[in-house]
């Protein structure tokens, strides 16, 4: 993957991800585009090649499938709850501990797959379900952290 670099809440990051896990055959047979389209796609520096909506809908789709989640549809989420933090807007505290508890399932489904026998390395973590569980880590802990903030407001 080329070494220009992407902001950790992006679409740029997240595309980064579903080229890596779907591969050139994955992403042709989701969106009949090719790998290299997608790369240019997820360079923050390339203002003329920018993902459309429905490419990435199609990409989380095929995601999905595979049981790799949704990448994109994660991205825009994140992105939006950034901005409602700049602006000073939060969830309900109700829906902020939804929110968590549907994260700690993402992160116990994440856990559980990589220490199955069946998963990529066995018993062992590999590389990717590493990257996996972190990122399902960091994902609980932003939620959390807007449940400071929301505790901090009242």
């Amino acid at each position: 993957m080329a070494g220009y670099p992407r902001k950790l809440l992006s679409l740029e990051l997240a595309l980064k991800t579903v080229i890596r896990e779907l591969r050139d055959e994955g992403i042709k047979s989701a969106t009949s585009k090719s790998e290299s389209h997608f790369r240019k796609c997820s360079d923050e520096q390339d203002k003329d090649h920018n993902i459309h909506h429905m490419d990435s809908v199609r990409l989380d789709l095929e995601c999905r499938r595979r049981k790799l989640g949704n990448p994109m549809l994660e991205a825009h989420e994140a992105l939006l709850e950034a901005e409602d933090l700049k602006l000073g807007k939060f969830d309900s505290t109700s829906n902020t501990l939804i929110d968590i508890s549907a994260k700690i399932g993402r992160l116990m489904e994440a856990t559980k797959t990589a220490i199955s026998k069946d998963s990529e390395s066995g018993t062992k973590f590999s590389k990717n379900e590493k990257d996996k569980i972190s990122i399902a880590i960091d994902e609980v802990e932003k939620k959390i952290l807007t449940l400071k903030k929301i505790v901090d407001s009242n």
